[in-house]
């Protein structure tokens, strides 16, 4: 391209002259060439230019004057033909131009001029003014990447970075490139190449080591390699992107969801942001970001952090300011301190009246650059006053920009709650420019509230029950000590919200977490967990949601609706809600209707038990809510088919069970029961093993501090029962310990008993057993285990993440293997790399993707995800299939894949290629030429554009309703006559069956077939029952598939093959439709004379045999024909094989014109009595498998008229030549040919995990 004229001082040096004239250089980059031309000066360069980075084009066109020693570099570019193109211009413009000038200064002030108004020309303005994402050097980087390691075009690169890779204990100094889906790294040091690519699906391990061999180094480990990469100069930064590319990879396997870009932050306005290297490292970081934002403040998933800054809050509880950081974005307004759980806000902007400037407060005059925040909410936490916020004015601008999109909802509050007096007046919006004088501090601190502003509304006993929370509904407190416990709770909550505020917006200190540890009093416990989960944000923005949800789920059906009807009853069977239809028919409507919300998710069998608890103290919308917070948000991963999220957090544990208790660790590693025991603690938040009354004081830490509270329970009570569980013999042994201390743990409100587990129930015990209060035990975790945090817990899920995952994909891989395997006659080399082919196709996604997901082909880690669609299957049909070459190949693509999709969804089951390929790749001959047969016969390839007969496009709808019928009739001659004891083949009679079934793409389903959803059968009939007899034009698309199969041979045997075979085939063909002639003609003598003799019995004897000289005509012709048609295809040019497909149908025709003379030599009423189907069939004529016999069934038996051939007739004609045998009879080994298909797609399709090479 052309750049801006720069002086260069030097053209030799690094650069070679490839061509040059009088005023111009075209030079190419010393070591960029091939490695034979090279040189040693060439690697030394190259060397160079790898290490420190330098990467400029490699070609360049320079600018100079005979009586000027000072070059100007004018064009610049990556690829040959693009400088060529430029040096041709140059050449052909302004040779000629610069031939006039006399002075040479001349020359070059014109040529710079001109290359400056190409160069501005060049400049493309874009009419919505959308800034560059990447700068130029970065896409000059980008497309090397992309050059050295063949990266597909949609391949995006995220950063590079300068390190050395250890190869053979030996460091070699490169660059290592991260982008979306790789991790690339690239050297070249004298020659020698170092390359290794390594896909992020593939990584198990992520870490840094720091051992003697290798210092101080990035592990990235697979399957089969590891790999070390050091001296990197921004280690946290490179390993902390390494970490976030391999958790999104691992999220793709798991929920199979494709990455994309935030086009959003092209046009965000940002302020002192560093400058990323590229817009998909400022995505990336950006998204981490938002990620711990919704995670710190429970926000939902959709919130993106705007941008934060420093400030400082004043905290009128304390009379005092907080420094620490303001966050912004679209809807909330949050505030957290610097000093960890002092003070935190979290204000809806839906919340928000006005926002205003402050530049100085009564009484302090030190306060500058003040943000003053007012709400609706006439409460104590009504206002906030932020101080030295940094860049106010652009803060200011954000919020007035999100005010302006959100939209305030009323009445936000949940029904049946009161938080303060709540004001619904019309909000302004407005961003004040002063108040200085109207506030003063004292106005900003917290008053005292109104009598009735912290009670509770009392449940009305008239009240539907849908709006009040199952406990209400039964009986309350009966010991007077437990009562007046929860009324001193009660008391205390209230003195809290009114110094701390109430509802979204209250200041949240550490005074809030004392209050949470001591116990929630069952009043307050619904609107704790709403507000500190975040649950309360999602109904207030989505009313009326849940009443859609309910009646829609409940209307769906499907089997997550029946598996909830089964856990219906086994859901907190001992609370007394649960015992009656009122309290099993909410839970019924909960989980429905979130079995509708999440259909990832459906219905996961711990859900019911944590959803029976959330109605004992929260209405249905609440209780749904929370229950959607809790599945997406808080326990991420948890309630999916294969519950990853668990299993990743029983790593977790385990981890920091061997770094804080490794004697225990080895003890219960032995035993094997860490497995068991997390499972059940985790999925139900210790509800299914507890009392629930004891373990919802869990759930309320839970909700509040988040899933580090789980953890530190978890190792709170291993470390009471550290001695007994290492004295234990068995696992037996060791879970009837944590079942008694599990069964022993109790609260002093507890009513309805202890839960005891299928361990200890049946354990007899006179003696009365000790208890444990739940209070006791979680202050036990906050004191000994309170270190554990939840940024912590994040950074080791990464970690687990990456093992977990690939064990499942391993783990489904061997079931698919093992069951796939007995239907097809693959080995288990050629399936394991066909499996591993499908997978990676499906992780880079594409249109295969679009299609299995709107036809929910299945979860991504079970056997129905290795689903495919028609991109993937064609290009493993055309580099696999002996049959994927030739003009023809597409059609054959799509007629098979026609014939696998038997339920019209346009996605193929992985058992149905599975077992195409072990047909296609084996060596059974008769086996391929039956499937080859059947395709042609109900399933037959379009016609190529070259073969299709003139004015196709009228007569297309007609073709494809014969079509149609002609497949249906075959499918119910299959029936009537294979129908008792078979597999029910039934078409349906409805109109629409005959209908063509829509496709996402409309080539993905042959036209002229119509059975896209007609057939919807076995694919594998055709092996287990006889096949119809095919038509001459059925036979003539089929024989042009069989020609272009060899569209590229050289040898003029192979088509002296093809025509013998194709000749002898339609002389069968027209010497059985002459002996179905005769006998139809004889049969209607003999009736005609049946009918004579019985009217007159003088009439001559009835004729009951074959005309033997009408046979011995039609075998003359046959012969005539037969002898030409040899002729012409010996002597026929081997090149041209479309003449020899037009010398057939000459063939054809010549059969239908002797067809035509023979007819118009007989009486009408021969021909009309020939049109009738015979009943039985003649005997078979021994010369060359010629058939006479007809089928006994009236689709298979041709007509009179009707040229027909059979299975047995094709294959016995192929069977006899030696080169067709050697073509159906070649075998593929599969394995070998998906890996040069891997190859070929380079990376693209590359399945193998990490690949390091080492040219010599």
């Amino acid at each position: 391209m052309w750049v801006k004229p720069d002086e260069v001082l030097m053209a030799g040096g690094f650069w070679d002259t490839e061509v040059a004239n009088t005023y111009f250089l075209l030079q190419q980059r010393k070591g960029s060439g091939s490695a034979a031309s090279r040189g040693l000066a060439g690697l030394l360069v190259g060397t160079l230019d790898s290490v420190f980075d330098t990467k400029p084009p490699p070609f360049r066109i320079l600018h100079q004057t005979p009586s000027s020693e000072i070059y100007y570099i004018i064009a610049v570019s990556l690829k040959k033909e693009e400088i060529d193109e430029n040096w041709a211009w140059l050449e052909r413009n302004l040779m000629s131009i610069l031939a006039t000038f006399d002075k040479d200064e001349d020359v070059s002030d014109f040529v710079r001029c001109k290359i400056e108004s190409l160069v501005a020309n060049s400049i493309v303005t874009d009419p919505h003014n959308t800034p560059d994402p990447d700068s130029d050097t970065f896409k000059a980087i980008s497309f090397k990447f992309k050059k050295l390691f063949n990266m597909p075009e949609g391949e995006k690169l995220v950063n590079y970075y300068s390190c050395s890779y250890w190869h053979n204990r030996l460091p070699r100094q490169g660059w290592l490139y991260l982008s979306v889906n790789y991790l690339c790294f690239y050297s070249f040091l004298l020659g020698k190449e170092t390359r290794v690519i390594v896909r992020w699906r593939d990584v198990t391990l992520l870490d840094c080591t720091n051992a003697l061999i290798f210092p101080d180094s990035i592990r990235v480990s697979t399957r089969d390699h590891e790999h070390y990469f050091s001296m990197l100069l921004r280690k946290k930064e490179t390993y902390e992107l390494m970490e976030q590319l391999a958790n999104m990879a691992m999220k793709q396997l798991i929920n199979d969801e494709e990455f994309s870009e935030d086009k959003e932050l092209l046009t965000k306005v940002s302020k002192k942001v560093p400058k990323k290297p590229s817009f998909l490292k400022r995505d990336l970081d950006a998204r981490a970001h938002s990620d711990m934002y919704r995670s710190k403040f429970r926000l939902p998933l959709s919130e993106k952090l705007d941008g934060s800054t420093t400030c400082s809050l004043w905290a009128p509880y304390r009379k005092a300011y907080i420094s620490g950081t303001l966050y912004v974005s679209l809807s909330y307004i949050c505030f957290d301190s610097k000093i960890s759980n002092l003070v935190s806000i979290v204000c809806p902007l839906r919340d928000v009246q006005s926002v205003e400037r402050v530049d100085s407060v009564k009484g302090n005059t030190m306060v500058k650059h003040a943000l003053f925040i007012c709400t609706t909410q006439t409460n104590c936490s009504n206002t906030f006053l932020f101080i030295d916020v940094g860049d106010r004015d652009f803060v200011i601008n954000k919020l007035s920009e999100m005010l302006g999109k959100s939209i305030p909802t009323k009445n936000t509050l949940p029904e049946n709650m009161v938080l303060g007096n709540t004001r619904f007046d019309s909000r302004s919006n407005s961003v004040c420019d002063d108040k200085s004088e109207d506030i003063s501090l004292s106005s900003l601190s917290l008053g005292s509230t109104s009598d009735n502003n912290g009670s509770v509304v009392t449940e009305n006993s008239e009240a539907e029950p849908t709006t009040l929370p199952l406990r209400a509904l039964y009986s309350g407190l009966d010991d007077v000590e437990e009562e007046e416990l929860e009324q001193r709770k009660e008391t205390l909550w209230e003195r809290h919200w009114g110094e701390y505020g109430r509802g979204v917006s209250m200041y949240r200190t550490v005074e809030t977490l004392r209050l949470v540890l001591d116990g929630l009093p069952d009043t307050v416990r619904r609107e704790v967990w709403l507000i500190f989960s975040g649950a309360i944000n999602e109904q207030a923005t989505n009313p009326g949601y849940y009443e859609q949800a309910v009646v829609a789920g409940l209307k769906r059906g499907g089997p997550a609706n029946d598996e909830i009807e089964r856990d219906l009853h086994r859901s907190l069977p001992e609370h007394p809600a649960f015992q009656s239809e009122t309290g099993i028919s909410a839970l019924r409507r909960v989980l429905c209707a979130y079995a509708w919300r999440n259909p990832a998710i459906g219905y996961c069998q711990a859900m019911n038990i944590v959803a029976s608890v959330l109605l004992v103290y929260c209405n249905e919308e609440e209780s749904f809510w929370l229950l959607a917070a809790l599945s997406e948000r808080l326990l991420p991963d948890y309630y999916n088919t294969r519950v990853v999220g668990a299993l990743v957090d029983q790593g977790v544990l385990e981890d920091l069970i061997q770094d804080h208790m490794p004697g225990l660790h080895s003890k219960l590693s032995d035993l094997g029961i860490i497995s068991l025991i997390s499972l059940s603690w985790f999925l139900t938040l210790f509800l299914s093993v507890m009392p629930f009354e004891a373990a919802v004081h869990v759930v309320d830490c839970f909700f509040y501090d988040g899933a580090r509270v789980v953890f530190m329970v978890a190792l709170a009570i291993l470390d009471v029962n550290k001695d007994t569980l290492e004295n234990c013999d068995d696992e037996g042994e060791a879970m009837m310990v944590l079942a008694d201390y599990l069964g022993s743990i109790t609260t002093p409100k507890c009513r309805y008993g202890k839960r005891k587990s299928s361990i200890s129930e049946d354990k007899q015990s006179d003696s009365p057993e000790a208890t444990v209060n739940i209070i006791d035990i979680i202050e036990a975790a906050y004191t000994g285990f309170g270190f554990v945090t939840n940024v912590a817990i994040e950074r080791l899920r990464v970690k687990h993440r990456l093992r977990v995952v690939q064990t499942l994909e391993d783990t489904v891989m061997r079931n698919t293997l093992r069951t796939v395997g007995a239907d097809c006659i693959l080995s288990e080399e050629d399936l394991k790399e066909l499996v591993i082919y499908v997978r990676g196709e499906q992780i880079l996604g594409g249109e295969d993707k679009e299609v299995r997901q709107r036809n929910n082909s299945g979860n991504p880690l079970t056997q129905e995800g290795y689903a495919l669609g028609y991109e993937t299957f064609r290009q493993l049909f055309l580099a696999v299939s002996p049959w994927g070459q030739g003009d023809r190949a597409d059609s054959i693509v799509t007629s098979t894949f026609n014939m696998l999709d038997v339920d019209g969804t346009h996605v193929l089951s992985f058992r149905s290629v599975a077992w195409l390929f072990g047909v296609l790749c084996s060596g059974d001959f008769a086996r391929k030429l039956r499937l080859f047969y059947y395709l042609h016969l109900a399933f037959p390839p379009s016609l190529d554009e070259v073969d299709k007969p003139p004015k196709v496009e009228e007569n297309a709808a007609e073709v494809e309703e014969e079509a149609a019928v002609e497949a249906e009739e075959y499918f119910d001659f299959l029936d009537e006559d294979y129908g008792k004891g078979k597999v029910d083949l039934d078409v349906p009679d409805d109109k629409d069956s005959h209908v063509a079934a829509t496709s996402p793409k409309k080539e993905y389903c042959d036209g002229l077939t119509g059975l896209a959803t007609i057939h919807n059968r076995d694919y594998r009939l055709y092996e287990q029952r006889f096949l119809p007899t095919m038509s001459q034009e059925q036979f003539i698309n089929m024989w042009r598939t069989v020609y272009s199969f060899f569209a590229m041979e050289t040898s003029q045997d192979i088509f002296t093959s093809l025509s013998r075979v194709g000749t002898l085939l339609l002389q069968i063909g027209e010497v059985g439709r002459r002996v179905r002639e005769v006998a139809s003609k004889s049969n209607s003598e003999s009736a005609s004379t049946s009918v004579e003799q019985h009217s007159d019995d003088s009439s001559p004897p009835l004729k009951t045999t074959l005309d033997l000289e009408d046979l011995e005509d039609s075998a003359c012709v046959s012969g005539e024909t037969s002898t030409n048609t040899d002729r012409k295809f010996t002597q026929a040019p081997v090149e041209n094989t479309g003449a020899l497909m037009d010398d057939l149908d000459d063939i054809s025709k010549g059969s239908d014109e002797v067809d035509k003379d023979n007819l118009e030599s007989r009486s009408e009423e021969d021909t009309d009595a020939g049109r009738q189907e015979l009943s039985k069939g003649s005997s078979d004529s021994g010369n060359g498998g010629i058939t006479c016999g007809l089928q006994q069934t009236s689709i298979s038996q041709p007509s009179v008229q009707e040229w027909s051939i059979s299975f047995e007739q094709f294959l016995a004609n192929v069977a006899n030549e030696e080169k067709l045998v050697v073509f159906f009879e070649r075998s593929v080994k599969l394995s070998s040919e998906v890996q040069k298909l891997r190859k070929r797609h380079a990376v693209n399709t590359s399945a193998g995990g990490s690949v390091a090479s080492t040219p010599s």
